[in-house]
C-alpha cells in the first residue's frame, strides 16, 4: 500500500484547480482544460495497490481453486476405487471386503467434501476481504477530495467578498471626489437618492395598508363554516 502516492495525485489535481483562471462572469467558477484535468484523474486511478489486483486475480481465479479442490476429491475416489478393487481381488472373506471398501469410499468423500468447502470458503473470504480494502480506499479518496473543494470554496468566497469590498471602497472615493468637484450636482444627485427613497417608502406604507385594509374586509365577511349546520338545527 502506497498512500503517499493517493495523496500526491490528489495534491495534484488541487494545485492545478488553484492555478485555472477564473471565469470572467463567475468569479466563484474557474476555467479548466478538459484533457489536463482527465490526465490527472488518471493518474489517480492508477494509483491503485498492488494488492487490490492480487485480490481480484484470485477472485478469478475462483473457478480454478474450486475445480482444483473437485479434482483432487475425484483422484481420491479413483484411487478408494483402486483400493477396493485390489481388495475384492484378495482371497478375504468378501463381506470384510466390501465392509472396508465402504468405510474407504465414506473417508474418501468426506474428505473431498471437506476440501471442496475450504476452498469455497477461502475464496469468499478473499473476496470480502478485497472489497473492503477497494471501499475503505475510496472512502480516503473521497475524504480529501471533498476537503479540498471545501477549502477551495472557501477560498472564493473570501476572495468575492474583498472584491465587493473594493468595489464599495472605489465608489465612496468617487462619491467623495465628486462632491468636491461638482458639488452642486452632487448636492442634487443626493437629493434626488432621498426623495426617490421617500417614495419608495411611501407606496410600501400604503401598500401595507390596502394590503391589511383588504384582510380586514375578508375577515368582516367571513362565514363560519358551521353557520348552515346552526340555521339548519334551528329550524
Amino acid at each position: 500500500m502506497n498512500p503517499s502516492r493517493i495523496e500526491q495525485a490528489i495534491d495534484d489535481i488541487y494545485n492545478y484547480v488553484e492555478n485555472c483562471k477564473p471565469s470572467k462572469l463567475y468569479p466563484n467558477k474557474v476555467v479548466v482544460d478538459r484533457g489536463e484535468l482527465y490526465d490527472l484523474l488518471d493518474e489517480l486511478r492508477l494509483c491503485a495497490p498492488e494488492e487490490i489486483k492480487r485480490y481480484q486475480k484470485i477472485i478469478t481465479n475462483r473457478d480454478g481453486i474450486l475445480n482444483d479442490a473437485q479434482q483432487r476429491a475425484e483422484d481420491m475416489l479413483v484411487q478408494a476405487q483402486q483400493q477396493t478393487a485390489q481388495i475384492l481381488d484378495q482371497n478375504e472373506i468378501v463381506q470384510t471386503a466390501y465392509q472396508r471398501a465402504e468405510e474407504i469410499m465414506k473417508q474418501a468423500t468426506e474428505e473431498a467434501q471437506r476440501l471442496i468447502n475450504a476452498a469455497q470458503a477461502e475464496s469468499e473470504q478473499m473476496r470480502k476481504a478485497s472489497l473492503m480494502y477497494t471501499n475503505d480506499l475510496l472512502n480516503e479518496a473521497q475524504t480529501h477530495v471533498e476537503e479540498s473543494l471545501r477549502e477551495t470554496d472557501n477560498k472564493y468566497r473570501m476572495l468575492t467578498s474583498a472584491l465587493k469590498n473594493s468595489i464599495q471602497i472605489m465608489r465612496s472615493n468617487k462619491e467623495e471626489l465628486m462632491s468636491q468637484l461638482e458639488p452642486e450636482k452632487y448636492a442634487k444627485k443626493l437629493q434626488k437618492e432621498k426623495a426617490e427613497k421617500e417614495q419608495e417608502e411611501k407606496e410600501k406604507k400604503e401598500a401595507q395598508a390596502a394590503s391589511e385594509m383588504a384582510g380586514a374586509e375578508e375577515d368582516a365577511f367571513e362565514v363560519p363554516e358551521d353557520a348552515f349546520l346552526r340555521n339548519a338545527n334551528q329550524e
